[in-house]
Protein backbone atom coordinates (compact mmCIF):
# COMPACT_ATOMS: atom_id res chain seq x y z
CA UNK A 1 0.00 0.00 0.00
CA UNK A 2 2.71 2.06 0.41
CA UNK A 3 4.27 1.56 -2.70
CA UNK A 4 0.93 2.33 -4.21
CA UNK A 5 1.06 5.64 -2.62
CA UNK A 6 4.34 6.73 -3.59
CA UNK A 7 4.50 5.27 -7.46
CA UNK A 8 2.94 7.33 -10.12
CA UNK A 9 3.31 10.60 -7.94
CA UNK A 10 5.83 13.00 -7.78
CA UNK A 11 8.40 12.73 -4.51
CA UNK A 12 7.38 16.73 -3.76
CA UNK A 13 3.68 15.62 -3.20
CA UNK A 14 4.17 12.37 -1.75
CA UNK A 15 6.17 13.80 0.80
CA UNK A 16 4.20 16.63 1.40
CA UNK A 17 1.15 13.94 2.07
CA UNK A 18 3.24 11.98 4.11
CA UNK A 19 3.82 15.16 6.56
CA UNK A 20 0.35 16.02 6.34
CA UNK A 21 -1.06 12.75 6.78
CA UNK A 22 1.46 11.16 9.51
CA UNK A 23 3.08 13.76 11.09
CA UNK A 24 0.24 17.56 11.04
CA UNK A 25 -3.23 15.46 11.54
CA UNK A 26 -2.17 13.04 14.43
CA UNK A 27 -0.41 16.26 16.35
CA UNK A 28 -3.62 18.29 15.66
CA UNK A 29 -5.95 16.03 16.88
CA UNK A 30 -3.67 15.63 20.33
CA UNK A 31 -3.47 19.44 20.61
CA UNK A 32 -7.16 19.40 19.70
CA UNK A 33 -7.98 16.86 22.75
CA UNK A 34 -5.76 18.82 25.26
CA UNK A 35 -7.37 21.76 23.92
CA UNK A 36 -11.11 20.57 25.29
CA UNK A 37 -10.05 18.75 28.06
CA UNK A 38 -7.66 21.74 29.41
CA UNK A 39 -11.34 24.37 29.03
CA UNK A 40 -12.89 21.41 30.79
CA UNK A 41 -10.06 21.26 33.56
CA UNK A 42 -10.39 25.31 33.68
CA UNK A 43 -13.97 25.84 34.15
CA UNK A 44 -14.17 23.39 36.48
CA UNK A 45 -11.39 25.16 38.24
CA UNK A 46 -12.88 28.55 37.70
CA UNK A 47 -16.25 27.15 39.25
CA UNK A 48 -14.89 25.46 42.14
CA UNK A 49 -13.19 28.78 43.03
CA UNK A 50 -16.59 30.38 42.75
CA UNK A 51 -18.29 27.92 44.77
CA UNK A 52 -15.47 28.86 47.23
CA UNK A 53 -16.07 32.41 47.42
CA UNK A 54 -19.65 31.59 47.91
CA UNK A 55 -19.26 29.25 50.68
CA UNK A 56 -16.82 32.04 52.26
CA UNK A 57 -19.62 34.59 51.89
CA UNK A 58 -22.60 32.57 52.99
CA UNK A 59 -21.07 31.50 56.00
CA UNK A 60 -19.61 34.96 56.89
CA UNK A 61 -23.78 36.07 56.18
CA UNK A 62 -24.46 33.25 58.83
CA UNK A 63 -22.46 34.23 61.35
CA UNK A 64 -23.31 37.90 61.60
CA UNK A 65 -27.11 36.77 61.38
CA UNK A 66 -26.57 34.48 64.14
CA UNK A 67 -24.50 37.31 66.06
CA UNK A 68 -27.73 40.05 65.44
CA UNK A 69 -30.03 37.45 66.37
CA UNK A 70 -28.28 36.46 70.22
CA UNK A 71 -27.75 40.72 70.89
CA UNK A 72 -31.32 41.57 70.33
CA UNK A 73 -32.71 38.69 72.00
CA UNK A 74 -30.11 39.73 75.05
CA UNK A 75 -31.42 43.30 75.01
CA UNK A 76 -35.20 41.47 75.47
CA UNK A 77 -34.26 40.24 78.53
CA UNK A 78 -33.65 43.41 80.08
CA UNK A 79 -35.54 44.48 83.19
CA UNK A 80 -36.48 47.82 81.55
CA UNK A 81 -37.31 46.26 78.11
CA UNK A 82 -39.71 43.46 79.90
CA UNK A 83 -41.62 46.39 81.56
CA UNK A 84 -42.84 48.01 78.63
CA UNK A 85 -42.43 51.79 79.72
CA UNK A 86 -41.85 54.07 76.95
CA UNK A 87 -39.23 56.26 78.64
CA UNK A 88 -37.52 53.55 80.46
CA UNK A 89 -36.86 51.29 77.29
CA UNK A 90 -36.07 54.43 75.39
CA UNK A 91 -33.13 55.29 77.81
CA UNK A 92 -31.81 51.58 77.36
CA UNK A 93 -32.18 51.27 73.35
CA UNK A 94 -30.43 54.86 73.50
CA UNK A 95 -27.43 53.25 75.47
CA UNK A 96 -27.37 49.83 73.77
CA UNK A 97 -27.53 50.85 69.96
CA UNK A 98 -24.05 51.72 69.92
CA UNK A 99 -22.76 48.51 70.88
CA UNK A 100 -23.57 46.66 67.96
CA UNK A 101 -22.67 49.11 64.51
CA UNK A 102 -24.98 46.50 62.79
CA UNK A 103 -28.09 48.27 63.77
CA UNK A 104 -29.29 51.78 62.59
CA UNK A 105 -32.32 51.22 65.01
CA UNK A 106 -33.83 49.24 68.05
CA UNK A 107 -37.23 49.94 68.56
CA UNK A 108 -40.22 48.13 70.72
CA UNK A 109 -43.12 47.67 70.00
CA UNK A 110 -46.58 46.90 71.74
CA UNK A 111 -48.48 44.14 71.50
CA UNK A 112 -51.27 46.21 69.36
CA UNK A 113 -48.34 47.20 67.02
CA UNK A 114 -47.70 50.62 67.87
CA UNK A 115 -44.51 51.39 68.96
CA UNK A 116 -43.71 52.33 72.37
CA UNK A 117 -39.44 53.73 72.14
CA UNK A 118 -38.34 56.55 70.78
CA UNK A 119 -41.11 58.38 69.60
CA UNK A 120 -43.54 60.54 71.97
CA UNK A 121 -46.56 59.83 70.09
CA UNK A 122 -47.27 56.58 68.99
CA UNK A 123 -47.40 57.81 65.21
CA UNK A 124 -45.89 54.46 63.24
CA UNK A 125 -47.83 50.94 63.47
CA UNK A 126 -46.14 47.63 62.37
CA UNK A 127 -48.97 45.59 62.82
CA UNK A 128 -49.91 44.35 59.77
CA UNK A 129 -45.74 43.38 59.27
CA UNK A 130 -44.58 39.62 59.15
CA UNK A 131 -41.97 40.38 61.42
CA UNK A 132 -44.30 41.62 64.19
CA UNK A 133 -46.93 38.61 63.43
CA UNK A 134 -44.23 36.36 63.92
CA UNK A 135 -42.35 37.40 66.83
CA UNK A 136 -45.94 37.57 68.31
CA UNK A 137 -45.85 33.51 68.48
CA UNK A 138 -42.94 33.38 70.09
CA UNK A 139 -40.11 33.35 67.01
CA UNK A 140 -37.26 35.37 66.48
CA UNK A 141 -37.67 36.18 62.79
CA UNK A 142 -35.26 38.02 59.91
CA UNK A 143 -37.36 39.82 57.24
CA UNK A 144 -36.59 40.03 53.59
CA UNK A 145 -35.54 43.29 52.31
CA UNK A 146 -38.51 46.22 53.77
CA UNK A 147 -38.83 49.54 52.73
CA UNK A 148 -38.30 51.46 56.70
CA UNK A 149 -42.03 53.17 57.26
CA UNK A 150 -39.85 55.74 58.88
CA UNK A 151 -37.44 56.79 56.35
CA UNK A 152 -38.31 55.16 53.32
CA UNK A 153 -34.98 53.14 53.13
CA UNK A 154 -34.25 49.76 52.94
CA UNK A 155 -33.51 47.63 55.98
CA UNK A 156 -33.60 44.14 57.09
CA UNK A 157 -35.34 43.53 60.21
CA UNK A 158 -34.68 41.32 62.81
CA UNK A 159 -37.45 40.59 65.53
CA UNK A 160 -37.75 38.73 68.48
CA UNK A 161 -40.40 38.67 71.56
CA UNK A 162 -40.34 40.31 74.69
CA UNK A 163 -41.55 38.12 77.61
CA UNK A 164 -42.49 39.42 81.05
CA UNK A 165 -43.23 36.63 83.55
CA UNK A 166 -43.32 33.82 80.57
CA UNK A 167 -46.02 36.31 78.88
CA UNK A 168 -45.50 37.83 75.93
CA UNK A 169 -45.63 41.94 76.49
CA UNK A 170 -44.33 43.20 73.34
CA UNK A 171 -41.76 42.72 70.26
CA UNK A 172 -38.22 44.18 69.91
CA UNK A 173 -36.98 44.69 66.96
CA UNK A 174 -33.77 46.26 65.08
CA UNK A 175 -33.34 47.86 61.41
CA UNK A 176 -30.22 46.39 59.50
CA UNK A 177 -29.43 48.71 56.79
CA UNK A 178 -28.92 46.70 53.23
CA UNK A 179 -25.40 48.16 52.96
CA UNK A 180 -24.15 46.38 56.08
CA UNK A 181 -24.84 42.97 54.30
CA UNK A 182 -23.53 44.38 50.57
CA UNK A 183 -20.76 45.23 52.03
CA UNK A 184 -19.58 42.21 53.61
CA UNK A 185 -20.60 40.08 49.90
CA UNK A 186 -18.59 42.86 47.92
CA UNK A 187 -15.51 42.33 50.64
CA UNK A 188 -15.08 38.69 48.71
CA UNK A 189 -16.09 39.54 45.33
CA UNK A 190 -13.70 37.17 42.53
CA UNK A 191 -11.14 39.99 41.49
CA UNK A 192 -11.06 41.52 37.74
CA UNK A 193 -13.79 40.92 35.65
CA UNK A 194 -15.83 39.46 38.24
CA UNK A 195 -18.32 40.55 41.45
CA UNK A 196 -21.06 39.01 44.07
CA UNK A 197 -24.20 40.69 44.36
CA UNK A 198 -27.85 40.07 46.01
CA UNK A 199 -31.06 40.09 44.69
CA UNK A 200 -34.56 38.97 45.86
CA UNK A 201 -36.90 37.10 44.80
CA UNK A 202 -38.79 38.85 42.34
CA UNK A 203 -35.09 39.51 40.48
CA UNK A 204 -34.31 43.02 41.90
CA UNK A 205 -30.34 43.73 42.54
CA UNK A 206 -30.24 44.78 46.38
CA UNK A 207 -26.92 45.43 46.23
CA UNK A 208 -25.11 48.13 44.64
CA UNK A 209 -23.41 46.92 41.22
CA UNK A 210 -19.27 47.03 40.85
CA UNK A 211 -20.30 48.23 36.96
CA UNK A 212 -22.70 50.52 38.11
CA UNK A 213 -21.32 53.42 35.51
CA UNK A 214 -21.74 50.79 32.35
CA UNK A 215 -25.51 50.80 33.79
CA UNK A 216 -25.68 54.37 33.55
CA UNK A 217 -24.11 54.48 30.22
CA UNK A 218 -26.54 51.68 28.79
CA UNK A 219 -29.35 53.96 30.98
CA UNK A 220 -30.30 50.34 32.98
CA UNK A 221 -30.02 52.43 35.72
CA UNK A 222 -30.42 56.30 36.94
CA UNK A 223 -28.17 56.22 40.03
CA UNK A 224 -26.27 54.00 42.36
CA UNK A 225 -29.37 53.81 44.65
CA UNK A 226 -30.62 49.95 45.43
CA UNK A 227 -33.34 48.46 44.06
CA UNK A 228 -33.87 49.66 40.82
CA UNK A 229 -32.64 46.94 38.38
CA UNK A 230 -34.89 44.23 37.85
CA UNK A 231 -32.75 41.18 36.31
CA UNK A 232 -33.51 38.84 33.96
CA UNK A 233 -30.73 36.17 33.97
CA UNK A 234 -30.48 32.81 34.25
CA UNK A 235 -29.32 33.33 37.59
CA UNK A 236 -31.89 35.13 38.60
CA UNK A 237 -34.90 32.99 37.37
CA UNK A 238 -34.00 30.11 38.79
CA UNK A 239 -33.26 31.87 42.16
CA UNK A 240 -36.74 33.49 41.81
CA UNK A 241 -37.80 29.71 41.34
CA UNK A 242 -35.99 28.83 44.78
CA UNK A 243 -33.08 26.82 42.88
CA UNK A 244 -29.40 26.91 43.42
CA UNK A 245 -27.07 25.83 40.54
CA UNK A 246 -23.99 27.22 38.47
CA UNK A 247 -23.36 27.45 34.60
CA UNK A 248 -22.07 29.65 31.71
CA UNK A 249 -24.29 32.14 30.92
CA UNK A 250 -24.74 35.78 29.44
CA UNK A 251 -25.15 38.29 32.79
CA UNK A 252 -27.10 41.71 33.04
CA UNK A 253 -24.58 43.11 31.27
CA UNK A 254 -25.02 40.91 27.93
CA UNK A 255 -21.27 39.34 28.96
CA UNK A 256 -20.32 35.47 29.05
CA UNK A 257 -19.52 34.55 32.38
CA UNK A 258 -19.16 31.79 34.98
CA UNK A 259 -21.92 32.29 37.54
CA UNK A 260 -22.69 30.51 40.68
CA UNK A 261 -26.32 31.39 42.13
CA UNK A 262 -27.76 30.14 45.66
CA UNK A 263 -31.02 31.00 47.03
CA UNK A 264 -30.15 32.00 51.11
CA UNK A 265 -33.01 31.64 53.22
CA UNK A 266 -31.86 33.33 56.36
CA UNK A 267 -32.20 36.57 55.07
CA UNK A 268 -34.96 35.61 51.72
CA UNK A 269 -32.29 36.74 49.28
CA UNK A 270 -30.16 35.62 46.87
CA UNK A 271 -26.74 35.18 46.61
CA UNK A 272 -25.11 35.35 42.86
CA UNK A 273 -21.55 35.23 42.36
CA UNK A 274 -20.18 35.76 38.29
CA UNK A 275 -16.81 36.33 36.52
CA UNK A 276 -16.55 36.99 32.55
CA UNK A 277 -15.83 33.92 30.83
CA UNK A 278 -12.75 35.23 29.11
CA UNK A 279 -10.97 36.90 32.38
CA UNK A 280 -11.26 33.82 34.46
CA UNK A 281 -9.83 31.36 31.27
CA UNK A 282 -6.83 33.68 31.05
CA UNK A 283 -6.19 33.90 34.52
CA UNK A 284 -6.03 29.78 34.54
CA UNK A 285 -3.92 29.69 32.37
CA UNK A 286 -5.54 29.74 28.88
CA UNK A 287 -2.79 32.51 27.43
CA UNK A 288 0.04 30.10 28.51
CA UNK A 289 -1.63 27.02 26.17
CA UNK A 290 -2.57 28.95 23.21
CA UNK A 291 1.20 30.47 23.04
CA UNK A 292 2.43 26.61 23.02
CA UNK A 293 -0.31 25.92 20.43
CA UNK A 294 1.14 28.80 18.25
CA UNK A 295 5.05 27.91 18.83
CA UNK A 296 4.05 24.38 18.06
CA UNK A 297 1.96 25.30 14.52
CA UNK A 298 4.72 27.81 13.60
CA UNK A 299 7.20 24.61 13.86
CA UNK A 300 4.68 22.53 11.59
CA UNK A 301 4.60 25.25 8.99
CA UNK A 302 8.46 25.38 8.98
CA UNK A 303 8.67 22.09 8.42
CA UNK A 304 6.08 21.58 5.86
CA UNK A 305 8.46 24.01 3.63
CA UNK A 306 11.28 22.14 4.49
CA UNK A 307 9.96 19.40 3.12
CA UNK A 308 8.74 20.88 -0.20
CA UNK A 309 12.02 22.45 -0.61
CA UNK A 310 14.26 19.73 -0.49
CA UNK A 311 12.09 16.70 -1.90
CA UNK A 312 12.86 16.72 -5.11
CA UNK A 313 16.44 16.12 -4.09
CA UNK A 314 15.26 12.43 -1.95
CA UNK A 315 15.63 9.35 -3.77
CA UNK A 316 16.37 5.79 -2.41
CA UNK A 317 15.84 6.39 1.37
CA UNK A 318 12.70 7.83 0.91
CA UNK A 319 10.86 4.46 1.75
CA UNK A 320 12.54 4.35 4.65
CA UNK A 321 12.45 7.48 5.89
CA UNK A 322 8.54 7.24 4.85
CA UNK A 323 8.32 4.33 7.69
CA UNK A 324 10.13 6.30 10.60
CA UNK A 325 7.91 9.44 9.55
CA UNK A 326 4.52 6.83 10.21
CA UNK A 327 6.27 6.12 13.10
CA UNK A 328 6.41 9.87 14.29
CA UNK A 329 3.11 10.11 13.15
CA UNK A 330 1.55 7.42 15.77
CA UNK A 331 2.72 10.21 18.63
CA UNK A 332 6.30 8.35 19.03
CA UNK A 333 8.19 12.07 19.34
CA UNK A 334 11.47 10.73 20.65
CA UNK A 335 11.34 8.71 17.53
CA UNK A 336 15.67 9.22 16.21
CA UNK A 337 15.40 8.77 12.26
CA UNK A 338 18.65 7.56 10.78
CA UNK A 339 18.60 6.39 7.13
CA UNK A 340 22.29 6.84 6.22
CA UNK A 341 21.67 8.85 2.58
CA UNK A 342 23.21 11.11 1.06
CA UNK A 343 23.86 14.99 2.31
CA UNK A 344 20.26 16.44 1.46
CA UNK A 345 18.20 13.51 2.71
CA UNK A 346 20.51 13.69 5.62
CA UNK A 347 19.82 17.37 6.09
CA UNK A 348 15.70 16.55 6.17
CA UNK A 349 15.88 13.68 8.57
CA UNK A 350 17.74 16.29 10.60
CA UNK A 351 14.95 18.51 10.42
CA UNK A 352 12.39 15.89 10.89
CA UNK A 353 14.17 14.80 14.33
CA UNK A 354 13.96 18.66 15.18
CA UNK A 355 10.25 18.79 14.79
CA UNK A 356 9.95 15.62 16.76
CA UNK A 357 11.74 17.19 19.08
CA UNK A 358 9.94 20.12 19.50
CA UNK A 359 6.77 18.53 19.39
CA UNK A 360 7.32 16.56 22.29
CA UNK A 361 8.56 19.58 23.86
CA UNK A 362 5.47 21.28 23.28
CA UNK A 363 2.97 18.11 24.47
CA UNK A 364 5.36 18.22 27.72
CA UNK A 365 4.60 21.90 28.08
CA UNK A 366 0.69 20.45 27.70
CA UNK A 367 0.91 17.92 30.00
CA UNK A 368 2.64 20.08 32.55
CA UNK A 369 -0.05 22.42 32.43
CA UNK A 370 -2.86 20.02 32.96
CA UNK A 371 -0.59 18.81 35.79
CA UNK A 372 -0.32 22.52 37.19
CA UNK A 373 -4.33 23.25 37.11
CA UNK A 374 -5.06 19.51 38.73
CA UNK A 375 -2.80 20.42 41.34
CA UNK A 376 -4.36 23.68 41.84
CA UNK A 377 -7.44 22.04 42.35
CA UNK A 378 -6.01 19.49 44.63
CA UNK A 379 -4.78 22.66 47.14
CA UNK A 380 -8.23 24.49 46.93
CA UNK A 381 -9.84 21.08 48.08
CA UNK A 382 -7.19 21.82 51.11
CA UNK A 383 -7.91 24.54 51.28
CA UNK A 384 -11.33 24.16 52.04
CA UNK A 385 -11.00 21.18 54.52
CA UNK A 386 -8.54 23.65 56.44
CA UNK A 387 -11.27 26.42 56.40
CA UNK A 388 -13.78 23.76 57.47
CA UNK A 389 -11.12 22.93 60.66
CA UNK A 390 -11.01 26.66 61.49
CA UNK A 391 -14.73 27.19 61.87
CA UNK A 392 -15.23 25.12 64.22
CA UNK A 393 -12.26 25.33 66.77
CA UNK A 394 -10.92 28.12 68.76
CA UNK A 395 -7.67 29.88 66.54
CA UNK A 396 -5.40 29.68 70.18
CA UNK A 397 -5.64 26.49 71.45
CA UNK A 398 -7.17 24.03 69.10
CA UNK A 399 -10.28 23.47 70.88
CA UNK A 400 -13.62 23.40 70.11
CA UNK A 401 -15.27 27.17 70.08
CA UNK A 402 -18.15 28.54 71.33
CA UNK A 403 -20.38 27.81 68.05
CA UNK A 404 -18.78 24.33 68.55
CA UNK A 405 -19.76 23.92 71.65
CA UNK A 406 -22.84 24.80 70.90
CA UNK A 407 -23.99 21.86 69.07
CA UNK A 408 -21.97 19.70 70.37
CA UNK A 409 -24.03 20.66 73.81
CA UNK A 410 -27.42 20.21 71.67
CA UNK A 411 -26.36 16.75 70.24
CA UNK A 412 -25.37 15.24 73.58
CA UNK A 413 -28.40 16.39 75.66
CA UNK A 414 -30.78 15.63 72.84
CA UNK A 415 -29.14 12.01 73.09
CA UNK A 416 -28.51 12.08 76.99
CA UNK A 417 -32.67 12.36 77.19
CA UNK A 418 -33.38 9.72 75.00
CA UNK A 419 -31.41 7.07 76.80
CA UNK A 420 -32.21 8.67 80.17
CA UNK A 421 -28.48 9.14 81.15
CA UNK A 422 -26.55 11.41 83.31
CA UNK A 423 -24.96 14.51 81.64
CA UNK A 424 -23.04 17.31 83.39
CA UNK A 425 -21.86 20.33 82.14
CA UNK A 426 -18.52 21.94 83.42
CA UNK A 427 -17.18 25.36 84.00
CA UNK A 428 -13.46 26.16 84.36
CA UNK A 429 -12.03 29.74 84.96
CA UNK A 430 -8.46 30.13 85.75
CA UNK A 431 -7.78 32.10 88.95
CA UNK A 432 -6.36 35.44 88.68
CA UNK A 433 -5.49 34.96 85.42
CA UNK A 434 -5.73 38.42 84.55
CA UNK A 435 -2.50 39.46 86.89
CA UNK A 436 -0.99 37.08 84.20
CA UNK A 437 -1.31 39.64 81.44
CA UNK A 438 -0.64 42.44 83.14
CA UNK A 439 2.45 41.05 85.17
CA UNK A 440 4.01 39.13 81.99
CA UNK A 441 1.96 40.61 79.26
CA UNK A 442 -0.32 38.67 76.86
CA UNK A 443 1.94 36.34 74.82
CA UNK A 444 2.90 34.84 78.05
CA UNK A 445 -0.87 34.70 78.43
CA UNK A 446 -1.49 32.84 75.53
CA UNK A 447 0.91 30.34 76.48
CA UNK A 448 -0.71 29.70 79.60
CA UNK A 449 -3.99 29.15 77.84
CA UNK A 450 -2.69 26.88 75.54
CA UNK A 451 -0.85 24.34 77.97
CA UNK A 452 -4.25 24.54 80.22
CA UNK A 453 -5.86 23.40 77.20
CA UNK A 454 -3.13 20.61 76.27
CA UNK A 455 -4.31 19.81 80.33
CA UNK A 456 -7.75 19.53 79.73
CA UNK A 457 -7.84 17.12 76.56
CA UNK A 458 -5.22 14.73 78.32
CA UNK A 459 -7.05 14.46 81.00
CA UNK A 460 -10.48 14.38 79.66
CA UNK A 461 -11.69 11.32 78.47
CA UNK A 462 -12.33 10.41 74.60
CA UNK A 463 -16.03 11.19 74.81
CA UNK A 464 -15.79 14.04 76.94
CA UNK A 465 -16.49 17.44 74.81
CA UNK A 466 -13.53 19.99 75.86
CA UNK A 467 -14.18 23.63 74.71
CA UNK A 468 -13.06 27.11 75.07
CA UNK A 469 -16.18 29.86 75.82
CA UNK A 470 -13.71 32.87 75.87
CA UNK A 471 -10.80 34.07 77.38
CA UNK A 472 -9.74 32.13 80.51
CA UNK A 473 -13.43 30.49 80.57
CA UNK A 474 -13.25 26.82 79.16
CA UNK A 475 -15.88 24.11 79.40
CA UNK A 476 -16.37 20.54 79.73
CA UNK A 477 -18.99 18.37 78.45
CA UNK A 478 -19.09 15.07 80.42
CA UNK A 479 -22.08 12.50 78.95
CA UNK A 480 -23.10 9.27 80.60
CA UNK A 481 -21.12 9.22 83.82
CA UNK A 482 -22.78 9.54 87.29
CA UNK A 483 -21.92 12.77 89.43
CA UNK A 484 -18.75 11.47 91.45
CA UNK A 485 -17.02 10.38 88.40
CA UNK A 486 -17.59 13.90 87.32
CA UNK A 487 -16.03 15.34 90.58
CA UNK A 488 -13.52 13.37 90.38
CA UNK A 489 -12.74 14.36 86.59
CA UNK A 490 -12.60 18.17 87.89
CA UNK A 491 -10.53 16.92 90.65
CA UNK A 492 -8.19 15.50 88.82
CA UNK A 493 -7.95 18.75 86.72
CA UNK A 494 -7.84 21.18 89.78
CA UNK A 495 -4.83 19.26 91.13
CA UNK A 496 -2.79 18.76 88.18
CA UNK A 497 -3.14 22.75 87.38
CA UNK A 498 -2.53 23.62 91.14
CA UNK A 499 1.12 21.80 90.98
CA UNK A 500 2.03 22.15 87.19
CA UNK A 501 4.51 25.05 86.75
CA UNK A 502 3.82 27.31 83.45
CA UNK A 503 6.77 27.88 81.57
CA UNK A 504 6.17 30.40 79.70
CA UNK A 505 9.01 32.43 77.96
CA UNK A 506 11.26 31.60 80.56
CA UNK A 507 8.70 32.83 83.20
CA UNK A 508 8.02 29.91 85.76
CA UNK A 509 4.40 31.04 86.80
CA UNK A 510 2.04 29.20 89.19
CA UNK A 511 -1.63 29.49 89.12
CA UNK A 512 -5.06 27.64 89.85
CA UNK A 513 -8.51 27.08 88.49
CA UNK A 514 -12.23 26.87 89.89
CA UNK A 515 -14.40 25.09 88.47
CA UNK A 516 -18.18 25.16 88.86
CA UNK A 517 -20.23 21.67 87.49
CA UNK A 518 -23.78 21.25 87.23
CA UNK A 519 -24.85 17.87 86.79
CA UNK A 520 -28.38 16.26 85.86
CA UNK A 521 -29.95 12.53 85.29
CA UNK A 522 -31.86 13.42 81.79
CA UNK A 523 -35.43 12.33 82.02
CA UNK A 524 -37.27 11.43 78.81
CA UNK A 525 -39.68 14.22 77.81
CA UNK A 526 -37.73 16.88 78.44
CA UNK A 527 -37.20 20.10 76.25
CA UNK A 528 -33.29 20.06 75.05
CA UNK A 529 -32.76 23.79 74.97
CA UNK A 530 -34.03 24.25 78.60
CA UNK A 531 -32.16 21.57 79.75
CA UNK A 532 -28.89 22.82 78.22
CA UNK A 533 -29.92 25.91 79.45
CA UNK A 534 -30.58 25.00 83.40
CA UNK A 535 -26.82 22.77 82.86
CA UNK A 536 -25.04 26.58 81.95
CA UNK A 537 -26.74 28.81 83.99
CA UNK A 538 -26.52 25.88 87.53
CA UNK A 539 -22.72 25.78 86.53
CA UNK A 540 -21.96 29.45 86.27
CA UNK A 541 -23.95 29.57 89.88
CA UNK A 542 -21.41 26.81 91.00
CA UNK A 543 -18.07 28.35 89.28
CA UNK A 544 -19.29 31.67 91.15
CA UNK A 545 -19.56 29.75 94.44
CA UNK A 546 -15.99 28.49 94.12
CA UNK A 547 -14.57 32.07 93.10
CA UNK A 548 -15.69 33.59 96.17
CA UNK A 549 -14.89 30.76 98.98
CA UNK A 550 -11.09 31.33 97.77
CA UNK A 551 -10.73 29.93 94.53
CA UNK A 552 -8.92 26.68 93.52
CA UNK A 553 -12.28 24.86 94.30
CA UNK A 554 -14.62 22.54 92.77
CA UNK A 555 -18.23 22.96 93.65
CA UNK A 556 -20.93 20.46 92.20
CA UNK A 557 -24.82 20.85 92.32
CA UNK A 558 -27.80 18.43 91.22
CA UNK A 559 -30.29 19.65 89.26
CA UNK A 560 -33.64 18.29 88.44
CA UNK A 561 -35.28 19.41 85.34
CA UNK A 562 -39.29 18.50 85.32
CA UNK A 563 -41.35 17.06 82.04
CA UNK A 564 -43.33 19.85 82.31
CA UNK A 565 -43.39 22.44 78.90
CA UNK A 566 -42.26 25.74 79.86
CA UNK A 567 -44.80 28.97 79.50
CA UNK A 568 -45.32 29.87 75.83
Amino acid sequence: MLNNFILGKRIRTSLLTGFVVFIILPALLVGLFTLLQSHRIMEKSVHNTLDYLADTQQNAMSNWLDGRKVFIEGLAQNEQIKIMEPEAATRVITETLPLDHSFRSLVLVGTDGWVKSGRKNNTIWVGDREYFKQAMVGKTFVSEVLISRSNNDPVITVATPVKNQGKIVGVLFGGVDIKVITKMVQQNFPGTGGESYLINSDGLMISESQFTPELIAKQLVESKSSMNLKLNTQASQMISRGMNGSGIYTNYLDQRVFGLYRWLPDIKMGLIVEKQYHTAMLEAGLNTYYSVILTSGLAMLFFIFFAVYYSHRLSQPLERLAQEVNNIGQEDFRSVINVGANKEVEELVEAINRMSTNLFHSTSQLNSLIEKLEQSQAELNQEKSKLAQISITDELTGLYNRRQLNDEMERLVSLAISLGKNISFMMLDLDRFKRVNDTYGHATGDVVLKEFAVILRELCRATDVVGRFGGEEFVILVPFVKSDVVMAIAERIRAEVENFIFDADHHRIKITVSIGIAAVEAVPGTSVKRTSEELIMAADKCLYKAKNSGRNKTVLELIEIDTEQPPS
